[in-house]
């Protein structure tokens, strides 16, 4: 876009937003970028790319354009996740930093809106992919956290005992794993994978399944209970281990499951 197209386009997005005093060079500049790749730019976007090109260039009272116009889209996008107030507040001003603010050596997320679609639906979208990402980094630090204190818990318990099992029976119980893995149903291999593999998150996989929250979580506990129960008799019919050791060996595999072994649900 260059010429007299590129003019008309600045001046219709400087009259959007006639408060903003924006460099309209940069800005020109930031419109051909843009335009170099997604060709020629609807007229009725231009006010929008203005605002963002503003936010990114921290253009006084830019931020506070962006909060008036889109409070109430990020808001809609933290009430589908079904985020409770204190929640809401603390995913809210995170995302809000991760649109509008550059990381170190980066730039704001709101500079890579192009102007090819409404930036309403822009910010809902990576409002809504962003979020997801947030909660699910947050669901698998818990986790991890809980699985790794349930790991150290069992082998305090069980001193040297376990940690000889665990070394001496490694490859045995890889070998348990996989063919628990294969005699799931499909549904929880599938749910194991998502939600340990891949780390999608249980309200997502509910969403997949359009189950609530609540039933998916259970769905995926009951998954995990019976790979572990699997494995268990698994190991005792092929090593023949007393019933502490296969307790222990269970216990292991329970704690342990996403850490050593979520190769397995690849």
């Amino acid at each position: 876009m260059t010429g007299p197209d590129l003019q008309i386009y600045v001046e219709a997005a400087r009259r959007g937003w006639p408060a903003l005093r924006v460099d309209l060079h940069a800005f020109a500049a930031h419109v051909s970028r843009h335009a170099a790749v997604k060709g020629l730019l609807p007229l009725e976007h231009a006010p929008d790319l203005y605002l963002a090109f503003a936010c990114a260039a921290r253009v006084p009272g830019a931020m506070e354009a962006f909060e008036l116009a889109f409070a109430r889209v990020i808001a809609r996008v933290l009430a589908r996740r079904r985020a409770n107030a204190d929640v809401a507040d603390d995913a809210g001003q995170t995302l809000r930093e991760r649109l509008l603010v550059a990381p170190p050596g980066g730039i704001p997320k709101i500079a890579e809106y192009s102007g090819a679609g409404p930036l309403k639906s822009w910010v809902a979208a990576t409002a809504a992919t962003t979020l997801l990402m947030m909660f699910r980094s947050q669901e698998r630090r818990r986790e991890d956290s809980d699985e790794s204190g349930a790991a150290a818990a069992i082998a305090r318990d069980a001193g040297p005992e376990l940690q000889y099992l665990k070394e001496r029976y490694k490859n045995e119980l890889q070998d348990a794993v996989t063919r628990a893995l294969a005699r799931l149903n499909e549904r929880d291999r599938t749910m194991l994978k998502l939600h340990l593999a891949d780390g999608v998150s249980i309200d997502a996989v509910g969403a997949l399944y359009n189950v609530d929250r609540s039933t998916a979580a259970r769905w995926i506990n009951a998954a995990r209970s019976s790979l572990v129960t699997l494995t268990r008799t698994d190991v005792r019919e092929r090593l023949g281990l007393s019933d502490g050791e296969c307790d222990s060996i269970a216990a292991l595999v329970r704690s342990q499951l996403h850490v050593s072994f979520v190769r397995l649900l690849k």
